[in-house]
């Protein structure tokens, strides 16, 4: 494993100096750079968009499943084996398979851990002769937006200050922010089921986990924080896709609404037969009346 991961740390390097030296000729070697690992960023997400797009339809799959599980639930609730049966052959059917949602983060991990190896030592695991190894040797190509790219922005604070690392607090505040952006985006018009089991704890994660990713990056290079924003601006870009191609997921509790709402026919037969009854009736009285009055 450690053999591939190297090779991975290494390939990663490679398209790093393929776009540096087909940018630095016309722009500075800083900015050159930082613009390289937005392009290996949108390269990397590019490649994953298939699994990302798969694991958005597995999850829309177990949303639309949960009324089906529960009916399978209460069904077979004496019969643990049948239950699991069932609940797999569903699952199967309804393309929702746990894989599908945990794939393209699974598939990702390397790439984040190795990204962060490559920009913590950059001149390992990179061609020696490539312009960006000679550039980051000779110290030109580091500053990106006011940041040292191989400098975490808590080592940023303890040499510059908070006013000295004040590009690297706004990175991480900017790259949280697009996260949020991203949750709210994929649950916007959607109301909360809070009586389903999970959704709680659900809620709690989706808010924490860009505060938890935001707090564990103050030690990261700047650089992959850098990777990290424009992940998530460029997820951001595909889920406005994905939905227009799948249209927005229903809210949780529109199935329940309407399994809650009265069926129409079953509503005009009761009224048709109130009417049918009334109308003898009616037509009962007005014969007594004719009577009395001759």
């Amino acid at each position: 494993m450690g053999e591939i991961f190297n090779v991975l740390v290494d390939a990663l390097g490679s398209v790093l100096a393929f776009f540096f030296d087909f940018l630095h000729t016309w722009m500075d070697d800083g900015v050159a750079y930082g613009v390289s690992i937005i392009l290996l960023t949108i390269v990397i997400n590019i490649l994953v968009f298939p699994l990302t797009l798969k694991q958005t339809r597995a999850t829309r799959a177990f949303q639309a499943l949960q009324p089906e599980i529960k009916r399978i639930q209460a069904e077979y609730k004496d019969d643990p084996q049948e239950m699991q049966k069932r609940l797999m052959a569903a699952q199967k059917e309804a393309g929702a398979t746990p894989g599908g949602c945990l794939l393209p983060l699974l598939v990702q991990m390397p790439i984040w851990f190795a990204l962060f190896r490559l920009l913590q030592n950059p001149l390992d695991h990179m061609p020696e002769d490539s312009a960006l190894s000679i550039a980051i040797a000779d110290g030109t190509a580091n500053s990106f937006l006011g940041m040292n790219l191989d400098t975490s922005p808590a080592q940023a604070v303890s040499e510059s200050g908070i006013w000295g690392a004040l590009p690297y607090l706004v990175m991480i505040i900017f790259m949280v922010a697009t996260q949020y952006i991203q949750q709210w985006h994929s649950t916007y018009g959607q109301t909360t089921n809070k009586g389903q089991p999970g959704a709680g704890a659900q809620q709690a994660i989706t808010k924490i986990m860009p505060l938890f990713i935001g707090f564990i990056s103050w030690n990261f290079p700047a650089g992959l924080v850098v990777y990290w924003a424009t992940s998530n601006l460029f997820r951001l870009g595909q889920q406005v896709l994905i939905f227009k191609i799948d249209g927005r997921p229903p809210s949780p509790n529109s199935e329940n609404k309407e399994l809650d709402k009265p069926k129409s026919g079953a509503a005009s037969t009761d009224s048709d037969a109130t009417d049918t009854e009334k109308k003898p009736n009616q037509g009962a009285s007005d014969k007594r009346r004719r009577r009395r009055r001759r």
